[in-house]
């Protein structure tokens, strides 16, 4: 288990737990996943300001209503494993997000050090690799892009 010795509490009960898979049912190898839900929630944001960094998880999903055109913001480094999600709200200019001491790779295996969300809507997945690498999960599409090379 991946993170099993950092574990602070554990949750007992009939409604949550850890389910083994035979090599059978998991391709070969017996892993363990979280079982109950139906869903986990996160965070989701819709007032993101450019004075406060983002957090590296949960949803900001109304990048640059309130900031005009050409808003910058900057995202907090990632932690690995976690997912982050941003998407732009606003037709008034591309939105860029820097990545503080950090970078994301792109599926082209180039990496940048922002990420421009140029139309409404177009959301970007990052997935935090290490902690100062981001992951781009699926492929760029035309509502965002990077740029600044590293």
């Amino acid at each position: 288990m991946a993170y099993g010795s950092n574990i602070l509490t554990s949750i007992f009960g009939r409604r949550l737990g850890l389910q083994r898979l035979s090599t059978a049912q998991s391709g070969g190898s017996q892993n363990e996943f979280l079982v109950g839900p139906d869903d986990f929630r996160v965070g989701v944001t819709t007032a993101e300001s450019t004075a406060t960094d983002l957090k590296p998880y949960g949803y900001s999903i109304d990048l640059g209503t309130s900031a005009g055109s050409s808003a910058v913001y900057t995202l907090e480094p990632p932690v690995p494993g976690v997912r982050k999600v941003l998407a732009s709200s606003t037709a008034n200019g591309p939105v860029y997000v820097n990545l503080t001491d950090a970078q994301v790779t792109s599926s082209a295996g180039s990496t940048h050090a922002t990420v421009k969300l140029s139309t409404l809507g177009n959301p970007i997945e990052l997935i935090g690799a290490t902690t100062d690498t981001w992951l781009t999960a699926g492929t760029t599409g035309a509502g965002h892009s990077f740029v600044g090379s590293t």
